[in-house]
């Protein structure tokens, strides 16, 4: 069996990217030992992909995963959406060899509502459909809103119920999983199958300077500021464990994502995450 690959989630380095363009980012991910990438957060239009294509090329790497929205979040939206943009999406996709586009994020109409979680499923069947002919596989990728309960089942699981499984994946992120009260390898090994893709991302608390300092005594306050996302190997989750299941499992990838770096530098960040996944054992997985 084939093991997982760790990638590189590009959304810490989007304002790398947006000020420098890829070149920066994606030479210091191949010096890293990192060969996969998804792309996220970051600019994928008809003048980017030439030059994503051409590093990709010269350094060895490849895209693995491409972000993609659901429909228009608005005049200026920057991602493209599979209502507008779908053929386009599928078309640099291929071009980048690409096989997966996943949704970011449940759309803000399925909240607290199960009937508009049938309605999503539907549309991620029809899409998933259509991006099959390309031989692209569509996924979804969740937060913590996802395991809100409806007559005591999972928003997660009428998604995962109500989709094709030939068309639709999910990707699963262990630090929200977390947050939303899961036990991440028990999920992971729960959607064996439907899973390619697994979010490595660290989970850990730590207080605000202002509890500290004493600035600031509301358990209530303080409680919404101490879960941050933390570099692999520095929070509290099983890694090693979380690893082990998607060897198991059979993931192919496995994207280190990093929402924000908040006191490291993008590059420092990643640098920690990938160096303690090799410590752990995993070197066999770049």
């Amino acid at each position: 069996m084939s093991k997982p690959k760790v990638a590189v989630q590009t959304i810490v380095f989007s304002s790398v990217v947006r000020q420098e363009g890829y070149d920066r980012m994606m030479r210091f991910i191949r010096e890293l030992g990192v060969r996969e990438v998804e792309l996220s957060k970051v600019p994928v239009n008809r003048d980017t992909v030439p030059q994503i294509e051409a590093l990709c090329q010269e350094l060895g790497l490849h895209i693995c995963v491409m972000n993609v929205g659901l429909e228009p979040s608005g005049p200026k939206a920057e991602v493209p959406n599979l209502q507008e943009n779908l053929d386009e999406m599928a078309q640099y996709a291929n071009r980048l060899g690409c096989r997966y586009l996943r949704i970011g994020s449940l759309p803000w109409w399925c909240y607290g509502k199960a009937d508009e979680h049938l309605r999503y499923a539907g549309l991620l069947n029809q899409y998933g459909e259509r991006l099959s002919h390309y031989g692209i596989k569509l996924y979804h990728h969740h937060h913590e809103f996802e395991f809100q309960k409806y007559g005591g089942v999972y928003g997660l699981d009428l998604l995962a119920q109500n989709t094709d499984p030939s068309y639709v994946g999910f990707e699963l992120d262990t630090h929200w999983l977390q947050f939303g009260g899961q036990e991440p390898i028990s999920w992971i090994e729960k959607l064996k199958g439907r899973a390619d893709l697994v979010h490595l991302k660290d989970y850990r608390i730590v207080m605000p300077p202002e509890g500290v300092s004493g600035e600031e005594r509301s358990p209530k306050v303080v409680r919404k500021k101490v879960v941050q996302f933390a570099e692999i190997g520095t929070g509290n989750l099983d890694i090693t464990g979380v690893i082990d299941a998607c060897i198991r499992t059979g993931v192919k990838y496995m994207p280190i994502e990093q929402d924000t770096s908040y006191d490291l530098s993008p590059f420092e960040s990643i640098r920690i995450s990938v160096e303690n996944i090799k410590k752990l054992g995993f070197t066999d997985c770049f």
